[in-house]
This record gives structure tokens, sequence and C-alpha cells, in this order.
């Protein structure tokens, strides 16, 4: 489904929330190794990284967008991971950071990243409020779906 005439420009919410996403992120990253010495984070970094390509790759780079509000010309995607989980993107960013935190997980950086979970899951709130009045097929979507863990949540 497309949708046209949808205002673009991120709200003064979808900005605050995109720049503590990004300062969170890069807190976490530039306090500790990025490479976990343990295997089993090396496994949670390499689902992370692979979950986050994966989904961009089936949205299509034209409709990727950082900034939560619905894109004019939006189709709702429900193929590749987006069949389990409405929010691929940010279940590989929190992996990705999770498996970072773990790697050094010193309580000021596992306060960083509990912090980019609230952040995400408002502005998953945030962007699945708008996606229900262009794609009124989204509600039984949501439905069949989990937010950020397959068969969970």
């Amino acid at each position: 489904m497309n949708q046209d005439n949808r205002n673009e420009s991120p709200s003064a919410l979808s900005l605050t929330l995109v720049g503590i996403q990004f300062v969170l992120i890069g807190l976490i990253a530039f306090t500790g190794p990025l490479w976990p010495s343990d295997w089993s984070l090396r496994v949670i970094l390499a689902v992370g990284g692979v979950v986050g390509p994966w989904a961009v790759q089936v949205m299509g780079l034209r409709q990727v967008k950082v900034f939560p509000e619905v894109p004019g010309q939006g189709k709702l995607i429900v193929l590749g991971p987006y069949r389990w989980i409405r929010h691929p993107m940010y279940t590989s960013v929190l992996l990705v950071t999770l498996a970072w935190t773990l790697g050094s997980p010193l309580p000021y950086r596992l306060l960083l990243w509990v912090g980019l979970v609230m952040t995400l899951l408002v502005k998953l709130q945030h962007e699945e409020c708008p996606l229900m009045e262009p794609f009124p097929e989204y509600e039984a979507y949501r439905g069949q779906t989990k937010r950020l863990i397959p068969f969970v949540w």
C-alpha cells in the first residue's frame, strides 16, 4: 500500500528521540570494546549485525528513515524479519549495543543501555500510532507480530 501527501518533516519529539538515541549509542560505543571477548556476546553482536541490514534490504533504502514519521510514499513492509517483529532495526540496535555493553558491564554503561531501551520504546510507540491512519491493515499486522522479540514481545 502506498500513501501520498504525508508530512515527512520530523516533529520536535522525533528530533529529540533520535538525538538521544544517537548520543546513547555513541556513548556506549566509545566507552568500551566493540568486539566482545566472550563468544556468546559475539553471537548476540552477529545476530544484531544480520537483522538490521536484512531489515534495511527488505524495506529498501529509499524507504528507510531515521525519524519515526511515516514517509509520504511509504509502504507497509510485512516480509523478511517484519514477518515476526514490527521493529527489526530497533531490535538490531538493541542487540548490538547489548553485546557492547555486556562486553564491559560497568554500571554507567548498563544505565546508558537501559536509557536506550526506554528511548527506543517511546520512539516505536510514537511511530506505531501514525501508521494506523495510512495503513488500515496495520492493526491486523500488529495482532500477528511482536514488537521487538519474535514470538515473545
